[in-house]
Order: C-alpha cells, then sequence, then structure tokens
C-alpha cells in the first residue's frame, strides 16, 4: 500500500554556498530551495544549528516595478512572514515628509519571535489611517547601514528570518516532493519474469535495480529504463526488488515489489492403496523450492499437504475420481502445472437407512444412495418369526413397506445393485414396530381454570398412552404412560385456547395423534361503577378479569321505564359512555367479556341522570257528607300517604321524583 507523498526536507549544513549556488543545487539534485510555512516551520527548524539560506529573496527580476518579497523561489506567493524584530530593513528616504500609516482599507500583521522558545507570538492585525498633515522625518544612519539592495532571507537556528546579502556563503536547506510507486511483476514462470516501473517525476540518472532473496541481495544493476528483465531465477523461490531513481549520486524513495517464481511440477504420481471412501497417492519432490503440495478432484475439492504423499478421506464408495496434484508456495499461493491420476474408489452400501410414518400395517424406508455405480435397491421385510412379508427391487431411494401385521416387530434390510447382477453391496438393516390403532371419541369439558379429558380405545391394542396438554401450540405439560383413558387438568388460564393431544403407545412406537381443542371459560369483568355523569351522559367503567385471550366487552344500558335498551361491542378500554340519556332516570349498566365465541356471565351497576326538576302542584279539594271531615289533619294525612304510594309504585325508583307537602292546610 502507498500513502500519500509527504515534502521532504534536506539540511546542507556541511557545506556553504551563496544563495543563487545553493538554489541551483537544490534545483539540480532537489527540486527546489525550501518553501516555509505555519505547518513545516517547526519540521524545518527543528535541530538546525546554523544559519540557513531559504527559497526567498527580495527581488527574483530587475524589474523595479515589481514588488519585494512576493513570491518564493518555486514561484508560491508569500502568504507567511516570521521576521526577527527589526526585519526586513526599509531604504530610508532622504524625504521630509511622509504618510505616518497606510491606507484605511490595509490591515497589517505582525510575528513577534522569542528566542528562548523559537515560538512564534502573533499580534493582533492594526488598522491605520491617512494623516492629513505633513509629517518631518529625518534619516537613521543604522538603518541605512543595515540596508541591504539586493537581500536574500537566511532562517535562524531558532526560526525566524532574517536578511543577508545573497553573496554570502551559507548553508541551505532543500526539499523535493515524495514520490509514491509501486513496481510491477508479468510473465513469471519458474526462471524468470519481467520488472516495471513507474517514471520519477523530474529528472533522474539513473534507476538501480536491486533483487534479495532472504535478504541477501542476489544482484544488482542499473538502468535507464523502466522495465527490466529478471532471468536465471531459482523455482519457487521467494524474491524481493526495490527499484531506487537514482540522482546526484543519491537514492531516492525506492519502488517496491515481491513475488515467487513458480515451483516445478510433481513428478512419479501413484495410487497405493483404495478402500470405499479413501484414496492413498504418493508421488516424489521436484526440483527447485516448495512448501506445500495441493490435492484437486474434479468436483473441485483441495487438500493441502505438507510431505510428498497424502490420503485423500471422505470420498465416495465406487465413483471415478481424477486426481490433480500441484506443489506450492507462498500464502498467494503460487502453484505449478498440475500433474494428474485417475481412480476409483470401492462399490459401497447404502446409509443413512431410517424407518418412518409408522401406522398400523406399513412402514416407510428411506436411505440415502451411495454415488458411483448403483442401479437399484432391493427392499426386504421379514417379521419376528423370520416369515418374510415384503420382497421388492426398487430405483428410488424411498419406499412403503406394506402391507404389514399391526404391532409387530419388524426387520427391514436394504441391498445395492449394480449392473452386474452377482455384484451387490453390503446389507444394510433397520429394525421397527408397525403402531397400534389410534383412539376415538376424545371429549374435552372445560371451566374456568380447568380442563377434563375422555375418550375410548381398542382393546388390547394400547397398553398406555401419551398426553400432551398446550397452550397456544407450545407445551404445557406432557403424561407418557398413563393407563386410564381419562386426564384432568386444573390451574389453567380462563378464556385459553387448549388443545389435548393423545396417541397410544406401543413398546417404542407412539400410535397415531389424536388432538381435539377447547377454550377454558370466560372470567367476567368486575367493579362496574358509574366514575362520571350528567343529565344526558352516563360514564361506566369496570375492571378487566385475567383472561389470557384478547377478549372484547358487550356493554348494555337499558331503562324499564322508558323502554330504551342499548348496547355496544368495545375493545382495548374498559371503560364507555352512553349519551342522549333522558334526564333524571334511572338506567342499569351491564358489561361483560366477549372471545371466541363465548360470553362471560354481565357485571351490574345501575345510576341515575341528574334530574331536570319540575315542580308541579296538586290542590285536592275534600268534600264529606260528615260534618268537619275535611278539617281534620289525619284525613290530609292519610290522602297525602296514599298519594305517595302510589307513586311509588307507579314510578319507584325508575326515575327521579319527590313528592312534599306545600302547607298542612289545603295543598299537597
Amino acid at each position: 500500500m502507498c500513502s500519500a507523498a509527504e515534502r521532504q526536507y534536506f539540511r546542507h549544513d556541511w557545506r556553504n554556498l551563496t544563495w543563487a549556488e545553493a538554489r541551483k543545487h537544490c534545483q539540480v539534485c532537489f527540486k527546489e530551495l525550501v518553501t516555509v510555512t505555519p505547518e513545516n516551520i517547526k519540521t524545518i527548524s527543528q535541530n538546525l544549528t546554523s544559519d540557513s539560506w531559504v527559497g526567498l529573496r527580495k527581488n527574483f527580476s530587475t524589474d523595479n516595478s515589481r514588488m519585494s518579497w512576493s513570491r518564493w523561489a518555486n514561484g508560491e506567493p508569500l502568504i507567511f512572514q516570521n521576521w526577527y524584530p527589526g526585519w526586513p530593513v526599509f531604504k530610508s528616504s532622504s524625504a521630509k515628509t511622509f504618510c505616518s500609516c497606510n491606507c484605511p482599507e490595509t490591515t497589517t500583521s505582525f510575528t513577534r519571535f522569542t528566542e528562548s522558545t523559537s515560538t512564534a507570538v502573533p499580534t493582533m492585525p492594526v488598522m491605520s489611517e491617512c494623516v492629513r498633515s505633513p509629517m518631518l522625518s529625518s534619516d537613521d544612519p543604522e538603518t541605512t547601514t543595515n540596508y541591504i539592495e539586493d537581500s536574500c532571507v537566511a532562517m535562524l537556528s531558532f526560526g525566524a528570518w532574517v536578511e543577508k546579502n545573497c553573496n554570502e556563503l551559507l548553508p541551505f536547506i532543500c526539499y523535493e516532493d515524495g514520490f509514491c510507486g509501486q513496481a510491477n511483476v508479468t510473465n513469471i514462470t519458474s526462471g524468470s519474469a519481467n520488472l516495471t516501473w513507474l517514471r520519477r517525476p523530474g529528472d533522474i540518472d539513473r534507476y538501480r535495480v536491486e533483487v534479495r532473496v532472504d535478504g541477501e541481495v542476489k544482484f544488482q544493476t542499473n538502468s535507464l529504463q523502466q522495465s527490466y528483465d529478471l532471468v536465471n531465477l531459482a523455482a519457487g523461490t521467494h524474491h524481493s526488488v526495490q527499484v531506487f531513481p537514482v540522482k546526484c549520486g543519491r537514492d531516492r524513495d525506492p519502488q517496491e515489489t515481491a513475488f515467487y517464481t513458480i515451483p516445478n511440477k510433481v513428478v512419479n504420481l501413484n495410487v497405493t492403496n483404495v478402500t470405499e471412501t479413501s484414496v492413498y497417492l504418493s508421488w516424489n519432490k521436484p526440483a527447485g523450492n516448495v512448501t506445500f503440495y495441493l490435492i484437486k478432484d474434479q468436483d473441485g475439492e483441495k487438500i493441502q499437504s505438507n510431505t510428498a504423499g497424502k490420503e485423500v478421506g471422505s470420498l465416495t464408495p465406487g465413483k471415478q475420481y481424477t486426481f490433480t496434484v500441484t506443489s506450492g508456495v507462498g500464502d498467494g499461493p503460487t502453484l505449478s502445472e498440475g500433474t494428474n491420476v485417475t481412480t476409483y474408489t470401492k462399490p459401497g452400501k447404502v446409509s443413512d437407512l431410517k424407518v418412518s410414518n409408522n401406522t398400523i400395517n406399513s412402514l416407510w424406508l428411506n436411505w440415502q444412495r451411495p454415488e458411483g455405480n448403483a442401479t437399484g435397491f432391493r427392499v426386504m421385510a421379514m417379521t419376528d418369526s423370520n416369515r418374510t412379508v415384503f420382497d421388492k427391487n426398487v430405483n428410488q431411494t424411498q419406499v412403503e413397506v406394506t402391507p404389514l401385521p399391526t404391532g409387530t416387530e419388524i426387520t427391514l434390510s436394504v441391498t445395492v445393485l449394480t449392473d452386474n447382477d452377482s455384484l451387490e453391496g453390503d446389507k444394510v438393516t433397520a429394525v421397527d414396530y408397525t403402531t397400534p390403532e389410534p383412539i376415538t371419541n376424545l371429549t374435552l369439558e372445560t371451566t374456568f381454570d380447568s380442563l377434563n379429558a375422555t375418550w375410548m380405545s381398542s382393546a388390547g391394542t394400547a397398553p398406555s398412552f401419551i398426553v400432551e396438554l398446550k397452550l397456544d401450540g407450545k407445551l404445557v405439560k406432557p403424561i407418557q404412560n398413563l393407563t386410564e383413558p381419562r386426564k384432568s387438568f386444573d390451574k389453567l388460564e380462563a378464556a385459553a385456547n387448549y388443545t389435548v393431544i393423545v396417541s397410544t403407545f406401543h413398546r417404542h412406537v407412539k400410535g397415531a395423534e389424536v388432538q381435539s381443542s377447547n377454550f377454558t371459560r370466560l372470567l367476567p369483568p368486575t367493579n362496574a361503577k358509574r366514575i362520571s355523569s350528567n343529565k344526558r351522559q352516563i360514564t361506566f367503567q369496570w375492571t378487566a378479569a385475567e383472561n389470557r385471550a384478547n377478549v372484547n366487552y358487550s356493554v348494555r344500558i337499558h331503562s324499564s321505564f322508558w323502554g330504551y335498551d342499548n348496547s355496544a361491542v368495545v375493545n382495548n378500554t374498559t371503560s364507555y359512555t352512553f349519551d342522549n340519556l333522558m334526564s333524571g332516570t334511572n338506567y342499569t349498566f351491564e358489561v361483560r367479556s366477549e372471545a371466541h365465541g363465548q360470553t362471560s356471565i354481565p357485571a351490574f351497576v345501575s345510576h341515575l341522570t341528574d334530574a331536570e326538576k319540575r315542580e308541579v302542584s296538586l290542590s285536592m279539594l275534600c268534600s264529606s257528607t260528615e260534618s268537619l271531615f275535611c278539617e281534620k289533619d289525619t284525613t290530609r294525612d292519610t290522602v297525602f300517604e296514599q298519594l305517595r304510594e302510589h307513586l311509588k309504585e307507579l314510578l319507584g325508583d325508575k326515575i327521579f321524583w319527590k313528592l312534599e307537602k306545600l302547607d298542612t292546610q289545603s295543598k299537597a
């Protein structure tokens, strides 16, 4: 893998040159004098021991119209300055007036350095403006003395910049851009290969090719081209190659690659032993290097061996195989040409013989067919008294063996047949039983929390039963070796769908399963109550019962006085509001649980809507043949109570009503 190339820096503190000589040397042997940026200044100044030229000059042209200090030697613009205090020095002017600062829109920033830390400390930008009145100025002799007309920049050992005469002899710093490339090897054989590489940008004197084996240089050569033919290589050998660009007698970053030459092919491949499922192969090691051998058959199966011989197992009996053996090296790997040999495994026998689908008079027999030369199978069945009850040749790998006696031990066998009638595989056998007859009349009776199952069985065919209780398809409780044709289960969940499965059991064989399902009863809701009401509405609430099933609720409200009856079915809630009711009426509310066609007993509550009261006055005139009879208080009280009883019988508690005396003389 090759990452992005980075710029590299080279200090030349062992020779001193003028700035122009230093630049020429950098251009010939590297790329250019160094360009300083905030990102690389720390790297460049690190371990710097003396003043050194960098790629900045006041003027690259004699054209005085060009701005000084405007670009680096490589043409990049000057966007970063790191002057030592007092530098650069500008030429003193003899004029009597000068503008005290730059124009208003000019922003100047300075960078201050401390020698002890070699750290650049930027100051805040200074905004300046032109002064209307001229200011007098005198020449500074010291400034005039330090001024250099054609100056170049030298970096001090701690990173700051100063001006020096470009003809002064100083060490210097060059740079070049790193190059990222990779050599490539093609046309690899056991003794040769073709090597190519990428061209290094810039002028290169030559390329030096170096080839190593086990860390030792086997040969090296120089080339002006970008390719080279490698010859006389050792077979099966790892070669490391480096291609160095050479400039000014210096090796630059190499392009690298590594490869294996192809190993020689194996010789004297033979088959030395054969079984039904394996073949043993042997061969001689070829000349040259080999680290492993790869064995492959026509099906693409591969086996690796570290020795000149290998047993190949897990083969199919009676099948023809062609094995190819190659020698190999490396992790890649690099393989030789293959050497082939063809042989047959011994014919075999059926495998995985199984008996299934036991019934009262049949068995299903199936097996795995051996690959290779197998034209059919002979299937036989015998009772425990050695009586043959089935004998048939078949082509498929399964067969229904029938008719067979009920509840009997059966010995079954399968033999492989071939084109040669006299050649059969080894007989494979299995012993099993036909099943007893299944039960009948399975009946389930349930309560809220219990279930009672009963059934019937044929006499003498089922010494025991297996009973399973399942809830929503999941096994709750298994019962084995039950001798009575009944079973009760308690502590069950309400409103749950339970399935009872009953099968007969004889020896180790289960008879046919008979199953029936039924729901336990629904628990009713509880705690029915009124939670709010007004003249036209009543909202009722109840508590959900612990039923397993997701139940709906059937709600009903009725008033016998008005002959009103209304009902609804709700789900996912335990409250309901009835509206459009009559005020002052006593309504009876009922709620029931509903699920899977069942309905629970109801929960009841009664409540009056708020009364919209109206006052009715009754005046009664008493007439009697008895003198002063109507004036008696007892008479009025008796009439009032008779009226109350009449209203009570007529209205009862069905609606709101109240009877009061207005006065004790003549009104009620």
